[in-house]
């Protein structure tokens, strides 16, 4: 059996705004991008306990991402 990707969007989660508020205020308190990013994943580990750690980064850093990075195309 292979296990696959959750469909769940992460970013609809009820961590969502608590990961953003704590990947924020670490920036802003000017940490390197690493530690922002682990105070997201904090804020989620709080939330759900009772998920893996590597399922709970990957969660956060999808709130993360979809929240702060945009693509720009040159044409």
């Amino acid at each position: 059996m292979v296990w696959r990707g959750s469909t769940i969007d992460p970013t609809a989660d009820v961590a969502a705004e608590a990961v953003l508020d704590a990947f924020e205020a670490a920036r802003e308190e000017g940490r390197p991008a690493v530690e922002c990013y682990r105070a997201g994943v904090a804020a989620w580990r709080r939330i759900h306990r009772d998920q893996s750690a590597e399922y709970a980064a990957r969660q956060a850093v999808a709130v993360i991402l979809a929240a702060k990075v945009s693509l720009r195309i040159e044409e």
